[in-house]
């Protein structure tokens, strides 16, 4: 008994101490975080830096204070009339700040500076600043009076006026009367306040392709309206020949500056402008015209498409409807001449012949729109050579017609052209299965040509044929086409015909009775 004492106290012992133990691991590893926590705030001891500082808005009570740090801080504004600051403060982390001072006095000469601190306390001051707050109306008013006899007693008189006026509609708050008084104020301010004027009457225009910027300025804030018509739409027969108008009614400017988009190219407009200060005051100019630039040629896809030994054919293409001129050099004997297309298209190809054989030629290709204006391209230069290109077969059409009378037959009209002077042969098979043995032919053509007709007596009336076309040039240069089907008509049937055929099909059911 005595034995078991001594063994659980020596237990209790062992526990007590392992607990001990870990006590003091979680007591060091707590504060082991709490170090960590705390260095890792104290790790930024740099103050934030206030950059752009601007003053907007000014009036004669407020003033806005704007500016950025490079990290979210606060925003604080020290000011005063005197350099022993104020202070106003938001205390908003961010990067951009804006405080607005208010209840200023106006005409006054106030200083400031701007401190921001981030989240670690770091601060940062601006340098010192300061602005002047605007004078009020009735500040305004007061400098007319007192300046002496004449036209000063008049400035005066009417600064007491003014005043008066200004303390009468204060009184007032019926928005229908504020309305009937601001008309009346306009209408007197017609008759008092100098016309508006245009500066030079005219406005500047700059045109591009499909847009113009045309530029005036007045002698006072207006607004900015630009009326236009095109040249075929333009009619002095009505009381406004404008098609439609442009511009921001609503900005008061002297300096104007209005974009008109989504014009034509190449296209004559008339315009006016238009402008309206904020008492109604309105100004016009004389009818103006511009005329919009046209898409300039540009030439793409230029490709020698054929060398032969006297010839070679060159193709391109234009972004607008074009003539065309080729201008090629013997650079043998340095020799010039032109071949061309005085047609207006965007697909060209143009055949240059009677050149000599084994002979370099540079060429120029020179086009020109419906407007005149010209491009030409960059010099090419090839080589006549041997002819090694069979002939090129296109434009490959079949018109069938059937034989008048009885008989059934029909008449088929093949046509096709080359792009080289060729014989050609027709070839046919009827059905839609090619075999050697079932094929057949017409006789070889005579003589050499580029346009080509073969008429087929021999296919019969609603029935289908396969053909193809094998062509040589002078050079013995051979090409087969591809295969082509035709479907012949069918014969027409007499009314007698077409009596019998209806009536078989009304009643031939009888033919199924047996009497």
């Amino acid at each position: 008994m005595i034995i078991s004492k001594k063994l659980l106290l020596f237990s209790l012992i062992i526990c007590i101490s392992i607990s001990i133990s870990y006590f003091f691991i979680f007591i060091n590893q707590e504060n082991f975080n709490f170090s960590a926590v705390y260095a890792e705030e104290e790790e930024d001891k740099e103050p934030p830096i206030i950059s752009d500082i601007k003053i907007l808005d000014t009036t004669s009570s407020s003033k806005t204070i704007i500016w950025e740090t490079d990290e979210e801080a606060d925003s604080l504004v020290n000011y005063a009339l005197k350099k022993d600051y104020g202070i106003i403060r938001d205390a908003l982390l961010k990067k951009e700040h804006t405080i607005v001072l208010d209840n200023l006095l106006p005409k006054q000469m106030y200083y400031f500076r701007i401190i921001s601190s981030d989240k670690q306390g770091n601060q940062s001051i601006s340098n010192d600043y300061n602005f002047i707050t605007q004078e009020t109306i009735e500040d305004k008013i007061q400098e007319g009076e007192g300046e002496g006899e004449g036209e000063g007693e008049g400035k005066g008189e009417q600064s007491e006026l003014i005043k008066n006026t200004l303390e009468m509609l204060e009184k007032i708050s019926n928005e229908e009367s504020l309305s009937l008084i601001e008309s009346k104020i306009q209408n007197i301010a017609k008759g008092v306040v100098t016309p508006l004027t245009i500066s030079g009457d005219f406005a500047k225009v700059e045109v591009g392709i499909d847009y113009a910027i045309i530029t005036w300025k007045t002698d006072k804030e207006a607004n900015s309206i630009v009326a236009l018509a095109s040249e075929k739409d333009y009619n002095l027969n009505i009381d406004d020949p404008y098609m439609w108008k442009e511009g921001e009614p609503n900005e008061m400017v002297l300096k104007h500056s209005i974009k008109i988009t989504n014009l034509k190219p190449a296209t004559t407009y008339h315009y006016k402008i238009l402008s309206k200060s904020k008492l109604g005051l309105e100004a016009e100019s004389d009818d103006s015209v511009f005329r919009t630039k046209s898409i300039l040629p540009e030439i793409y896809n230029i490709n020698i498409a054929k060398i032969e030994e006297k010839s070679a054919t060159i193709t391109w293409v234009t972004n607008v409807p074009c003539s065309a001129i080729l201008e090629y050099t013997d650079l043998n004997t340095n020799e010039t001449k032109l071949e061309g297309n005085s047609i207006l298209m965007t697909t060209h190809s143009i055949k240059l012949s009677n050149l000599k054989l084994d002979t370099y030629y540079s060429v120029v290709i020179k086009v020109e729109n419906e407007h005149k204006e010209e491009t030409e391209s960059d010099p090419l230069t090839f080589v006549t050579t041997k002819d090694e290109f069979p002939p090129v077969i296109s434009k490959i059409n079949t018109e069938s017609t059937l034989y008048p009378g009885t008989e059934n037959k029909t008449q088929t009209i093949v046509g096709w052209e080359t792009d080289e002077l060729s014989i050609c042969q027709f070839f046919y098979q009827q059905g839609l299965t090619l075999t050697d043995e079932d094929k057949s032919f017409l006789a070889p053509e005579e003589d050499f040509t580029r346009k080509h007709v073969q008429v087929v007596t021999a296919f019969l009336p609603s029935s289908v044929y396969k053909f193809w076309i094998v062509c040589e040039d002078k050079s013995g240069n051979k090409i087969k086409s591809d295969y082509f089907t035709v479907l012949t008509p069918a014969q027409e049937k007499s009314i007698i015909d077409l009596i019998i055929g209806n009536f078989e099909g009304t009643f031939g059911w009888l033919k199924k009775i047996n009497f």
